[in-house]
């Protein structure tokens, strides 16, 4: 193979060669040597196939993943290696040919593998690179190869996005258990905190006291990204946390209870607050207007009831704003998210043939703006 790129990564970039390999629509092979290990990635025509560690052996590296994921023997897999040198057959062949491992499941965990080799790319700095033109075989259809610009962007959004949550996570060698039941943490969530309740569920499942965080991500099959989001989210809500080895279970007990009643506190706090604003702007509103018969010429507000729901509501769609804010680490782009029954029948903030309440930030907060007249 001819060698169309090299060089060192400190003056070029992951991202800048993906990006060049994308444009230009190559094909070959892209090795990339660095403290974090040997790595390559496949490209046809521009297009990414695959991306893994390099290993002792070509099946080493999907090899390793199948025992992270717990679906077979560290003993089994170097055993299998061995007669896979032998016999010059692959590592999968003789996998599934024994009925060891499932056809679905080797192409779940070479998917899983891609996936946590370009996570690991995008976030890398300093190394050598080399890109060697030639063709490349694989036997993926044309449908399922990963556009080089969009595997650059969906990269930078997850880099982008993990410094938000990177200081809730705890070390990949902590040990973590359950404190209180996600269950209902589930069930008050939108989008289950970053990939649905059932992937909460999963990652909750191997956090049982025994398992590290290294481990609980590698069991739940969802990759670095999702599966460390969703444990820093419920460490941040407290339903999570390291063990102690000093730890007796009546300390257990009584902290599970505490986080509990400290969550149960500061649900009846966002719920009891915007009727404290509704009760105190309709006193305000009130003794305003008993003020005004003293006063001759003072204005008296207009329809005052009116008025206080007018200022719950907003205080509300402010509260929502702040939740979707503090629940997915970003504010969102607009308000679709609201649903139009939310605020029911005649609650809203402006008529249905009114424009809609738009918001605007500031800073670190938000201001709720009214329509356009």
């Amino acid at each position: 193979m001819a060698v169309a790129l090299k060089g060192n990564l400190d003056d070029f970039g992951v991202a800048e060669i993906f990006q060049l390999i994308g444009h230009q629509r190559k094909t070959g092979l892209l090795e990339i040597s660095s403290r974090m290990g040997p790595m390559r990635v496949t490209f046809d025509s521009g297009a990414l196939v695959f991306a893994a560690p390099v290993g002792d052996s070509p099946d080493a590296a999907l090899g390793d993943f199948l025992v992270r994921c717990g679906l077979i023997e560290e003993s089994v897999v170097h055993e299998k290696i061995r007669e896979s040198r032998a016999s010059a057959r692959s590592l999968t062949d003789l996998l599934i040919a024994e009925g060891l491992v499932a056809d679905g499941d080797i192409e779940a965990t070479s998917d899983l593998m891609t996936r946590e080799t370009l996570f690991t790319l995008m976030g890398m700095t300093g190394g050598l690179f080399e890109f060697l033109a030639g063709p490349v075989t694989h036997a993926l259809a044309p449908e399922k190869l990963m556009v080089a610009e969009q595997v650059l962007m969906d990269g930078m959004r997850m880099q982008d996005e993990w410094l938000t949550f990177v200081s809730d996570l705890p070390g990949e060698s902590e040990v973590l258990e359950i404190l209180v039941s996600v269950d209902d943490y589930c069930d008050r969530l939108e989008d289950g905190g970053q990939g649905g309740s059932d992937r909460v569920r999963r990652v909750s499942k191997f956090v049982n006291g025994k398992n590290s965080v290294r481990q609980i991500i590698d069991r739940s099959r969802l990759g670095t990204f999702v599966a460390s989001r969703i444990l820093a989210d419920l460490r941040r809500a407290g339903l999570v946390d390291g063990v102690s080895p000093a730890l007796r279970r009546g300390g257990k007990i009584r902290r599970a209870g505490a986080m509990r009643v400290f969550g149960f506190a500061r649900l009846a706090l966002a719920a009891g607050v915007p009727l404290i604003l509704l009760a105190s702007v309709t006193a305000g509103l009130f003794l305003q207007r008993l003020d005004t018969r003293s006063w001759r010429g003072q204005a008296i507000a207009y329809r005052p009831l009116e008025e206080a729901r007018a200022q719950f509501a907003r205080q509300r769609l402010h509260n929502l704003l702040e939740a979707r804010r503090h629940g997915t680490g970003r504010w969102p782009h607009s308000l679709d998210f609201l649903s139009q029954g939310m605020w029911g029948e005649e609650e809203g903030l402006t008529q249905e043939s009114g424009s809609a309440y738009y918001y605007m930030r500031r800073g670190d907060g938000i201001v709720l703006l009214a329509p356009r007249r």
